[in-house]
């Protein structure tokens, strides 16, 4: 059996609503995963995936950081744990520094940044992540390369990755992998409500992968990497996928 298979395997995918993050949690399925889904919109997870059946398919919003660790405990099976949680949830935004207020700034913190150490906080408290597991978030370029109009986005994405090289260390007795993917271009970024957003960027010359976009299969088939026991000392790592933007 290869290394890179999920064969067996149980998975928390955790903001599954948009495309990408949908078509990571049916890549994660196709391995053969036993998956679990928490979701903000549980009449598009059912028809999305009609194999994955309750207590599986979990919806709350994932955002409301207060009442996260009431509604884990409600709806997570006691004895059930996970090889792999992957957070897919992003906020974007796109606003000039003097349209960026206080409420505006911390929602998309909280969206992008409390809200994963929450998850990880509270999912570690219930001992409910296996050891040898791994975890994977969905990160950003943002995160280290300067946008106009996005220092809110960036920041939220910037501590996001440094919580994934804290986490690492805080975690390595237990051998289990915190890694971020720190995504550019994607091709179904294009099918979203906030195409204006990237048009924006593209017309003022910020793009330039050489490469061109990334495609969604391509995020999905590392996360999967990242999941499987092909390797088990890859930690506190942002892997890049951009299609050369960063170069």
């Amino acid at each position: 059996m290869s290394d890179l298979t999920l064969q067996n395997k149980s998975a928390l995918i955790i903001g599954v609503h948009d495309k990408l993050s949908r078509i990571i949690a049916r890549s994660i399925i196709k391995e053969n995963a036993h998956v679990t889904l928490i979701g903000s919109d549980k009449s598009l997870l059912a028809e999305e995936y009609p194999e994955i059946t309750e207590p599986h398919l979990i919806n709350f919003n994932i955002t409301d950081c207060k009442n996260i660790e009431k509604n884990l405990k409600s709806h997570l099976n006691d004895n059930l744990k996970y090889d792999g949680v992957v957070f897919c949830h992003t906020q974007s935004d796109f606003k000039p520094l003097s349209f960026v207020k206080y409420d505006n700034l911390s929602s998309i913190v909280n969206d992008n940044y409390f809200s994963f150490v929450e998850f990880i906080r509270v999912l570690t408290k219930m001992k409910k992540i296996n050891n040898n597991g791994s975890i994977v978030a969905l990160s950003s370029i943002s995160s280290i390369r300067a946008m106009k109009a996005k220092m809110a986005f960036c920041s939220s994405k910037a501590a996001l990755d440094a919580a994934i090289r804290c986490l690492a260390v805080e975690f390595a007795n237990k051998k289990i992998r915190v890694n971020s993917i720190q995504k550019g271009e994607v091709d179904v970024d294009f099918e979203k409500g906030h195409i204006q957003d990237v048009s924006a960027i593209r017309e003022e010359g910020v793009s330039n992968a050489c490469l061109g976009a990334s495609s969604a299969t391509e995020i999905a088939n590392t996360v999967i990497f990242l999941l499987s026991d092909a390797t088990h000392t890859l930690t506190g790592q942002s892997i890049v996928i951009d299609g050369g933007y960063t170069l």
